[in-house]
């Protein structure tokens, strides 16, 4: 069970690349039905009219864009937060936080799930077929990392050359590198902007390539390692609108002109710490001195991690992920249980349909269903008229998929155990009268239930994990949670082990339910003791 479990799940970092690709084939057709049903409108009308600016980011892909406060994990903090937070004023509505994964937020964005993107999204060709991008408002440049003791060894990308070099996957690094001539077998990309400098520290590559003020805010204090101080490649970020959108991006563009000359932006960047001459280039006033704040000095705090306020953080997620479980599995387990019967003894039709579901469930992972189905649903419901009966919430589409993909499981267990009872128990059901599914229902199911109840729990376990796959849509479950307060306050280690604490007290609950039915079970099957003469 644990290595199908896995296999369900799949690994993380190595499937998003792929479904990544696989929500870039469909993202033509999506925005089109969005563009179809949409025609007249404009995303400027629709912000104003909701009073609200959704703008899309990922909370766990690290500071100093936006991330939890290490001080207080309950709020997010970050330089892109603040430009979001004037921007959105300045339009006159209010900011409204959408949090998805990163790679997935131009999806979100086509999808209608928010009205535009700020997260660090750099200008590139392929960004730029697919969405438009507002006047820039940060100018960086790339940086290398290296081991400390590797600090005079290699001072330079010509240093490293034939060596692997970790990037942060989907970031204008890797085009950087490319450019460079750095065979992409030694572009190692990572989906988390912590690895590659964990990668480096441990000596699984040489040196990790980031955005310069990325560089200095996680390698600066870390006396594992070092900053090539050689940068190179410019690049800058912009606020990121669907094409269709020109009335919205006409007025970002207003907004941003506006907090460049009244140095309300400079005072956001010197806040945290990324003011330099570049931003000048761009036209961005600097405006009074600001002192800056340490959250962005990029250290553990100085008074040690608020673990009363982490483990409570913690505790809601954890409930999250428990309610997840809670509503999910009783409806995969009974919409199990009907599948093996129409498969078993439905009419044919139904039968190879409900096998057919079976397979494609069991054959396709986890994590794509979720997303597939997360931004697929409400491009099509503008297509059809009803946007906001298919626009779902996104925990109902988490606990609509994992109940769907975990009762093609349950369905072979049930079927398993439908099988298992001995044809002569629909004999002598037959003999007394009863109908086939009078057989089923009172003989047949019964049975079968005491029979499929330890496959049965161990999924549950299972499913308790794979909760975690959620999060990739944007929900704060106990594992996203964890990662996010780990890379804020440096501690990743400790907040996963906190995690696994957590989610073995759910496992053990969850294993003690499954064994008290396994008891119930049992009494219910008990049969009087004989009377003693």
């Amino acid at each position: 069970m644990a290595s199908r479990s896995a296999s369900r799940g799949c690994n993380r970092a190595s499937t998003i690349s792929s479904i990544a690709g696989v929500l870039r084939l469909l993202a033509p057709l999506l925005v089109l039905l969005a563009t179809m049903a949409a025609a007249a409108d404009d995303g400027l009308s629709r912000l104003r009219a909701n009073g609200v600016m959704r703008w899309g980011c990922d909370i766990s892909g690290g500071a100093p864009f936006a991330f939890p406060d290490p001080s207080d994990p309950d709020r997010v903090i970050g330089f892109e937060v603040e430009i979001a937070e004037d921007l959105a004023r300045r339009l006159g509505v209010r900011a409204e936080r959408f949090s998805a994964d990163w790679l997935a937020l131009i999806d979100a964005l086509d999808a209608d799930r928010c009205d535009l993107l700020i997260n660090g999204f750099e200008f590139t060709a392929d960004r730029e077929r697919v969405v438009a991008f507002s006047t820039p408002y940060f100018r960086y440049s790339q940086q290398l990392v290296v081991r400390a003791e590797d600090r005079d060894r290699f001072t330079s990308l010509a240093d490293l050359a034939g060596r692997p070099i970790a990037v942060l996957n989907g970031s204008a690094s890797i085009e950087s590198l490319r450019a460079a001539g750095v065979p992409p077998s030694l572009i190692v990309e990572y989906d988390d902007s912590l690895a590659p400098f964990t990668e480096t520290i441990l000596g699984r590559v040489d040196a990790c390539l980031q955005e310069s003020f990325i560089a200095r805010f996680f390698a600066g204090h870390d006396e594992r390692l070092a900053l090539v101080e050689q940068s190179f490649d410019p690049g800058e970020y912009g606020v990121v609108v669907r094409k269709s959108d020109d009335k919205l991006l006409a007025d970002v563009n207003a907004a941003l002109s506006a907090m460049r000359a009244d140095g309300t932006l400079g005072r956001i960047l010197q806040r945290w710490g990324l003011w330099d001459d570049a931003q000048r280039e761009l036209g961005t006033e600097r405006g009074p001195d600001v002192a800056v704040i340490p959250e962005a000095i990029g250290t553990p705090p100085a008074d040690g991690l608020p673990w009363s306020l982490i483990l409570w953080s913690l505790a809601r997620a954890a409930a999250m992920t428990a309610l997840l479980t809670v509503v999910s599995m009783p409806v995969a387990t009974f919409a199990g249980l009907w599948l093996a019967i129409a498969i078993l003894h439905g009419p044919k039709p139904l039968s190879r349909l409900c096998r057919g579901y079976v397979l494609v469930i069991r054959g396709t992972p986890l994590l794509v269903q979720i997303v597939l189905l997360y931004y697929s649903l409400p491009a099509l419901g503008a297509w059809l008229g009803i946007p906001e009966l298919l626009t779902w919430n996104k925990v109902v589409v988490g606990i609509v998929c994992l109940a769907a993909n975990y009762a093609a499981y349950e369905a072979e267990i049930h079927r398993a155990a439908l099988q298992a009872i001995p044809r002569s128990q629909w004999d002598a059901a037959g003999a007394l009268g009863f109908t086939r599914w009078q057989t089923l229902r009172f003989i047949v199911v019964p049975q079968s239930w005491r029979l499929s109840l330890p496959a049965i729990i161990n999924d549950l376990n299972s499913l308790i994990k794979d909760s975690s796959l959620v999060s990739m849509i944007g929900v704060q479950e106990l594992l996203a949670v964890a990662l996010g307060i780990g890379k804020a306050s440096f501690a990743v280690p400790s907040m996963l082990v906190a995690a696994a604490a957590f989610y073995l007290v759910i496992s053990l609950l969850a294993d003690w339910f499954g064994r008290s039915l396994e008891r119930h079970a049992r009494a219910v099957r008990a049969l009087p003791e004989p009377i003693s003469r």
